[in-house]
This record gives C-alpha cells, structure tokens and sequence, in this order.
C-alpha cells in the first residue's frame, strides 16, 4: 500500500467548487517563501530561509519587517501570550521575540532546527533536527530538550502539525512521507507518501491539520495535497496544477512552488507561502453557507447520469435537466493509479447527452469530472 497514491481529484468537486484563491501578499521587498504562522490577534508572520528575515502582515494588510539579520530563517511558531519564535536553521538556535520583533531569549540547540510548533499542551517548542533526523521538545522554561523520536523512518524532518488528540505529524522533506507521532505511548506509525513526478523541486515543505485532514506542500509540482491522516496513502490533489499565480476558484487557481500554509482557527482559511521569489502569500478561503444552510456551489451544481460502468469502448454522459438543451460539456478524465489526466475535451452535447470515446485506455479506476456551465460534477469510472 506504501507504494499505491489514491490520487481522489477534488479540484473540480462541488464541495471545493465554493473555495476562492486571492493573493493575500505581493510583496517581493518583503519576502516570504518559507514558514507562516498565525497569533490569536490574526496577525500573520512569514520567514525568509535564504534572506533570513520574518515579515509581519496584520490583518487590515499593513507589512511591517519583523526581525532581520538571521542566518537562515525556517521554521515559526507562537506561543499562548503571541511571543513569536523563529528556528535560525544555521546558527543552531530558537529565537524568541515579543510581538513587536523585540528579541526576548535565545535558546541554544544542537544542529540544525528546522520545523517548529508550540506544544500541544504547553507553552514549550517542539522542532525538528534534520542532521539527527529527530523530533525534540524545547523547554521554555530552563532551555533543556528532550528528544521524542530520533532516526529511521525519520529523515531531514521538516513539517511539523497537530491534531486535536496531541498527535503530531512528521513529513520527511525528501522523502516525502508522513508519520504519525502518537501522544499516548509515542509511536510513530506511517501515514502517506505524498507523491511528485520528475520535477526541479520535489521537496514535502510543510503540513497543516484542520478539520480531520493534513495538507501538504510539494514545491516543484505547484500543488497542494490534502492527506487523509485515518487512512494509509489516502492522498489527494486539493489544489493546484501548473505553475502560475491565477487567483479565482480554486479549480482554475494556480500556485508556484508553494511552501509554508497555515490555518486560520475555525480551520475555513488556508495561507499558502510561495518559494518563487516574488513574496506571495496566497489565501485560500471557503465560501459562506446561504439559506438553508446550502452552498452557493451545490446550488449551481449539475446532476450527470454515465453509462455503462464498467466501460469499454464509449461513456455516454447525460444531464439531468427538466429541457434537453444542447450545451458545451467541459470533460476531463484522470487516471487514479498515476494522476495523469489522459482525456480534456470542450464538446457540444446533443439533447443533454454526451458520448466520450475511451478506446485504448488502460484498465482502471478513472474520475471523470463534467462541467456544463452550471457547476461540476464528478464520477469514479472503472474501465476494463
């Protein structure tokens, strides 16, 4: 199973169909490429690695240097009186500033410290070590550490995220592979391999947990994962194609070389920080529930009928529609094995139906996404 990516294409669903992408920061003079966090007055804090710097950007937008002059800037993380804390990757300590950027205490570590979060039941740090590929807890208190896991399966760990049991998530930046860090006998036990292609950067940056789910950031393919953390290798495409800076629905938006990501608290906001040198920082936000508690989208959405399934030579799609109109069907079919879109037609239907020629495709699961101006529609489709 460690091998096998169930790559379940959201892009084009109802439910994502009702998420917008904006870009939050664009701000090259003010570069974030790494890390962001979040403190309890919605301000946000992004890193610089390379221009070891920390950039704030308060709610109403308003940027404002942070702290300067690190040598390598990784990881973020704040406390529960908003003390911000940076990992200087290459001057092996964690810094710990007020809100205001005034340097309050440095703590000295082995290594390199990469990855940071607050613990999940105090105020002390945890970080990850990538030389020693290990996962340590920081004392905020007297400076000395504790070290929660180290060595295989763990290697340059990196993105660190919690669920609300305490469980903490490890993703292997070169590996890509996640673990699961149990709070209650502190096990580590595998989740997902987050895939890439042959890219200049396939790299796991960072994960995020909100409501029952991880995200992940793969820098080279431009997207961002959404894993499934109760199930081995559950790992889909949530956002993201080529590279590109295309605000607008998230099935259309695109991303270069995304990098950190961070949730808001109600988990309805994602941040997504770009390592393309430019100093964007994109928002993901989901739409608003209307009437009776029904989404914009699932109020657009059509209703498809595909026939036969299992298919062979044909799939025939028809609308479920009170007037059989003759519209243009927007048709694309992924391959679930490997991802690979193989068919991305723009045809006229006639009478409401649909007929897409499917000879000479691999067996296999497909998903078939329709879109007919009215919103999208998605099937599983085996074909043998």
């Amino acid at each position: 199973m460690k091998n096998f990516y169930l790559l379940l294409f959201l892009l084009f669903t109802i439910t994502t169909n009702a998420q917008r992408v904006t870009t939050y920061l664009d701000a090259p003079d003010a570069m974030v490429d790494d890390a962001l966090v979040l403190d309890s007055q919605g301000n946000l804090y992004g890193s610089s690695f390379y221009g070891g710097t920390v950039t704030k950007v308060a709610p109403d937008g308003t940027v404002t240097p942070f702290v300067s002059g690190l040598i390598y800037a990784n990881g973020l993380a704040v406390d529960s009186h908003d003390n911000v804390f940076v990992a200087a990757y290459a001057e092996g300590s964690i810094n710990k500033y007020d809100s205001d950027g005034n340097l309050l205490q440095v703590f000295p570590v082995d290594g390199y410290p990469s990855g940071l979060i607050k613990a999940h039941r105090s105020d002390n740090m945890i970080y990850t070590e990538v030389a020693s590929h290990s996962v340590i807890e920081l004392s905020v208190e007297d400076g000395s550490v504790t070290v929660l896991y180290q060595g295989d399966p763990l290697s340059t760990p990196v993105g660190l995220a919690y669920n609300q049991r305490g469980d903490l998530y490890i993703g292997n930046y070169v590996s890509r592979e996640i673990y699961k860090l149990t709070a209650r006998r502190g096990q580590l036990r595998y989740v997902a391999t987050v895939p890439s292609s042959d890219n200049d950067f396939p790299y796991l940056a960072f994960i995020a947990y909100a409501n029952g789910s991880l995200y992940g950031t793969i820098y080279g393919e431009h997207k961002i994962y959404k894993i499934h953390p109760r199930r081995i290798d559950r790992v889909e495409i949530y956002a993201g194609s080529t590279s590109g800076n295309m605000d607008g629905n998230i099935s259309e938006a695109t991303f270069a070389y995304p990098s950190g990501l961070v949730f808001n608290r109600s988990g309805n906001t994602l941040y997504v920080s770009q390592f393309d040198g430019f100093g964007h920082i994109r928002k993901i936000k989901k739409g608003h529930r209307h009437g009776h508690g029904h989404h914009k989208a699932e109020e657009k959405a059509i209703s498809i009928k595909v026939y036969p399934n299992p298919a062979t030579d044909f799939i025939h799609i028809v609308e479920h529609s009170e007037t059989k109109e003759n519209k243009i069907f927007q048709i694309k079919l992924y391959r679930i094995s490997d991802g690979k879109l193989v068919i991305n037609q723009e045809k006229k239907s006639v009478n409401g139906t649909y007929s897409l020629p499917i000879l000479g495709l691999k067996k296999g699961f497909y998903e078939l996404f329709v879109s007919s101006g009215k919103g999208i529609e998605t099937k599983r489709i085996w074909i043998h």
